[in-house]
């Protein structure tokens, strides 16, 4: 995988992102690399701001964070991780979602979601990922900021749309660089609805699509023996 900033200007760049975001994605890395492999990581992606030093946990901007800040992250692990990146990247994808269900919780419906048991598996689905959603739409908000994401039925698949992707905001890339997002959407439905569910990426911001999309399938997956 080859990770630049692009030539032109991304729009996705300006995006305020809050302190609790950020912290969130930091603290899932260093669960998983450790802190002097997160250390190396953002020294080499231009972080070095938070070697130590996390932002809050709050949802506010106090260190002027974009969601370019949180796509040299992304950009960072994946080049560090080489062959293992999509592995690594979906851990700390599936961490930091239980981070943000553990801190967070009322800006995500949890406790809806763990009502909507009684309903149809794919609404329960749908359900989930229109409160994600709903959550980083409140997360914009809080800095007067609007993200542009949306849910499509696609049949057999929910279709998880995001115009100003955080993993790939400023970045050209060729192949897709939202292992994290995977990883996101797999651990939130798992905690919401006991089982695992197919996610795939088929499209990114970094390789020129206009947005990022995930395809969620409606069927969870067979357990293998």
């Amino acid at each position: 995988m080859e990770i630049k900033d692009k030539a032109e200007h991304d729009p996705a760049t300006e995006i305020l992102l809050v302190d609790a975001y950020m912290r969130w994605a930091l603290l899932a890395a260093e669960e998983v690399v450790g802190k002097n492999g997160l250390a190396v990581i953002l020294r080499q992606s231009g972080l070095e701001q938070f070697i130590g030093n996390y932002p809050p946990e709050q949802l506010k901007v106090t260190t002027g964070l974009t969601l370019y800040h949180y796509a040299s992250l992304n950009a960072g692990l994946l080049n560090f991780f080489g062959r293992a990146a999509r592995s690594m990247a979906m851990r700390i994808g599936r961490q930091s979602t239980r981070y943000a269900i553990e801190h967070q919780s009322a800006l995500f419906g949890t406790a809806a979601l763990l009502a909507s048991k009684v309903l149809p598996v794919p609404t329960q689905i749908k359900m989930g990922l229109s409160a994600m959603q709903a959550g980083f739409r409140r997360l914009s908000q809080a800095v007067g900021q609007e993200r542009h994401l949306g849910l499509e039925d696609r049949r057999e698949t929910w279709a998880y749309i995001d115009h100003d992707c955080p993993m790939s905001a400023g970045k050209s890339s060729d192949e897709p660089m939202g292992w994290i997002q995977t990883g996101a959407i797999q651990e939130a439905l798992r905690w919401q609805i006991g089982k695992d569910f197919e996610v795939e990426q088929v499209a990114c911001r970094s390789m020129g699509a206009p947005a990022s999309i995930w395809l969620v399938h409606k069927t969870p997956k067979v357990p293998t023996a």
